[in-house]
């Protein structure tokens, strides 16, 4: 492919040439070789692009548009990138190193799902309410008094909650910019995005299209930047709110600084996902699954990856030996073939810390079944063979943190509770599966374990449905009809209850319910 070197941002809807001299160079996971570049943000940078972004939400059309009419920017944008799915596929796959096959069938057009889906969404988005209630009956008859009524006559407003800074991670980059961005955008919100280190380029593709649809100036910025420009952005007093996708580690440091500036986030962070195998699911039902949902998705970085592999002790040696067999027989190798299943990972040194996991596990008593090395028939690339650990136990390292790359711990049950309580023994709530011959028995399962997507009898995420997690695996929800409801705030604007709201203030808005209201 071409090498894509950039020395811009895009910026108050333009290319603005970056302020510093650092510049992070992209390595192709498959190669390493350097495909292109872009400029690393110096904090003039970042100050740019959040002013952009303030003056547009705060003195520009944006916010004052209604969803319908932001609804047909983010349709032309979905069609825009629709248009270059091709070339996007193929950049994808170069500079992130997943499967060309994984990149046509996600990765490329899921941002186009996620603008269209909020699109649609934004047209019947309702912005406001009017509530007149009568809450005395409630109150022992009483009706309040002075400034504290117990009648109330008001307009409700749900509004954009402002400039939002929006963290992709690297495994799903422009996706996760699709996830985060739209519901921002037809919420009314401007957005900085902050690009992937080490897989930037795609992305700029997005400042190309929002320049070609006319896209309002300042609406979406783009910048790349190191770690202490990213921690100056999400301080930045210009941002009002903050979308992470990432570790737990770096996750909890965003945490802390957006509580401390009382600024809300949300987070969407890693996951240590167990899948039940319940003693009456059928073996060779289950394995396609199993192996799809832990190794054979991006080569295992993936957040929801189902790692924990938690299967009766009474068929543990059947399993193993099956599990075994299955990932030897998948192909390791140059992820611009179609029939390849395990990619390379993303950086060398990311490859390393999956090989001390590995090591580590085999010093705290795991065995490797199959894999547990860089596969000897590839002498480029950043490879490592989908690997099984046995012998595994909850406690180990290996099986409570998250790897992130093609490594699976296969933990022995003792039956469905102590399976519950294995799967819940964890930092770590984010999804999770049961296999079951009982599909409802499934679901009865699903509801005691504390993961915030759960699959019966298969792994699959619903884009149109809450995605996000527990405990350590973030705060807040994407995708589905919730998602927007993320970057919206809610306002009053109230009158004296014995006065009237004006007609002109009132027409059109739909009447609010709930206790006390009165039609």
């Amino acid at each position: 492919m071409d090498m894509r070197d950039h020395d811009s941002f895009f910026i108050d809807g333009d290319w603005r040439r970056a302020q510093g001299t650092d510049v992070l160079d992209v390595v192709s996971p498959r190669s390493e070789e350097r495909i292109g570049r872009v400029p690393a943000a110096a904090r003039a940078d970042i100050d740019a692009a959040v002013d952009a972004a303030r003056r547009a939400f705060d003195s520009g059309p944006w916010s004052r548009m209604t969803p319908a009419e932001r609804a047909t920017y983010l349709e032309a944008l979905a069609s825009g990138l629709e248009s270059r799915t091709k070339e996007l596929s193929e950049l994808i796959t170069e500079e992130s190193g997943c499967t060309l096959f994984l990149s046509q069938v996600y990765q490329a057009v899921a941002p186009v799902m996620s603008f269209n889906y909020n699109a649609e969404l934004g047209r019947s988005l309702q912005m406001a309410e009017v509530r007149v209630s009568d809450l005395s009956p409630l109150a022992g008859k009483s009706e309040g008094g002075s400034i504290i009524p117990m009648a109330g006559k008001s307009l409700v407003l749900r509004e954009a909650v402002g400039v939002v800074a929006s963290f992709p991670a690297y495994n799903f980059a422009l996706a996760a910019i699709g996830q985060k961005v739209a519901p921002a955008l037809i919420a009314g919100c401007t957005v900085v995005i902050k690009v992937t280190e080490p897989n930037p380029l795609a992305s700029y593709v997005i400042g190309e299209v929002c320049r070609e649809i006319g896209l309002p100036a300042g609406v979406v910025n783009i910048v790349a930047a190191r770690a202490d420009e990213s921690a100056y952005l999400v301080a930045h007093p210009g941002v009002d709110m903050v979308s992470f996708t990432g570790s737990a580690a770096v996750g909890s440091k965003i945490a802390a600084m957006c509580g401390e500036l009382i600024k809300p986030c949300v987070l969407e962070l890693g996951g240590k996902s167990a899948a039940i195998v319940l003693e009456d699911a059928k073996l060779e039902d289950v394995l396609p699954i199993l192996v799809g949902s832990s190794v054979g998705v991006n080569a295992g970085q993936n957040c929801a990856a189902q790692t924990r592999l938690v299967v009766p002790a009474s068929q543990y040696g059947a399993y193993a030996d099956a599990l075994a067999d299955a990932f030897s027989s998948l192909k390791v190798g140059d992820p611009m073939e179609l029939d390849t299943v395990v990619s390379p990972l993303i950086t060398a040194a990311h490859r390393d810390r999956v090989e001390t996991y590995v090591a580590g596990a085999i010093a705290e008593g795991a065995t490797v079944k199959v894999g547990g090395r860089r596969p000897a028939h590839l002498d480029r690339g950043w490879y490592y063979e989908p690997t099984l650990l046995t012998d595994a136990t909850n406690q180990m390292t290996a099986s409570r943190e998250e790897i992130f790359g093609p490594v699976v711990s296969l933990i022995a049950h003792q039956g469905e509770d102590d399976a519950v309580s294995i799967a819940n023994d964890s930092e770590y709530g984010l999804a999770g599966s049961v296999f079951t011959a009982d599909t409802a028995h499934g679901f009865d399962v699903a509801r005691r374990v504390r993961a915030g997507t759960y699959s019966v009898n298969t792994m699959a995420a619903d884009l149109g449905s809450p995605f996000g997690g527990f405990k350590h695996s973030g705060i807040g929800r994407e995708h589905g009809v919730t998602a927007v409801q993320e970057y919206l705030t809610s306002r009053t604007i109230s009158i004296d209850p014995s006065q009237e709201l004006p007609a002109s203030v009132v027409a059109g808005v739909p009447a609010g319910t709930g206790p006390g209201t009165i039609a």
